[in-house]
């Protein structure tokens, strides 16, 4: 089984809910184990909010491609350039009143995902969130 698909959708939280509904979708359709929906959901989910929040983006690409070996999703977007892997991870043993504010999104998506790669071409932000059953 293969699938792949894409949508495009504005840098907004709308935005963010019609992705979230378009990932969800594809992995029912796809006949994806469930085991792999929620870190998938939660991945995607993060990546959009770092983007609207943060990047300046006007649109934001997303395409789904699943196997039975793997699900991997690329977000595309063409706001200011940011690798994600390069943010310092947070200090998740810290206390809530000595940790800084911000970081966990990021370490989520390390965190969830078996592989995160990030790319800056054709002058968008690719990241690429691969998850394995």
């Amino acid at each position: 089984m293969t699938l792949q698909d894409t949508v495009r959708v504005p840098p907004t939280p709308d935005g963010v809910g019609r992705a979230l509904d378009f990932i969800d979708a594809a992995l029912a359709a796809g006949k994806i184990p469930e085991l792999i929906h929620a870190p998938v959901h939660l991945a995607v989910d993060e990546a959009l909010q770092n983007i609207i929040s943060y990047s300046g983006a006007t649109a934001i690409t997303i395409m789904i491609e699943a196997a039975d070996a793997y699900v991997a999703v690329t977000i595309a977007d063409d706001g200011e350039p940011f690798d994600p892997l390069k943010a310092p991870a947070p200090d998740v043993c810290a206390g809530l009143d000595e940790r800084e504010i911000g970081g966990l999104g990021i370490y989520l998506i390390r965190q969830s995902m078996d592989e995160v790669s990030y790319t800056y071409r054709d002058e968008k932000n690719v990241l690429r969130l691969v998850k394995r059953p």
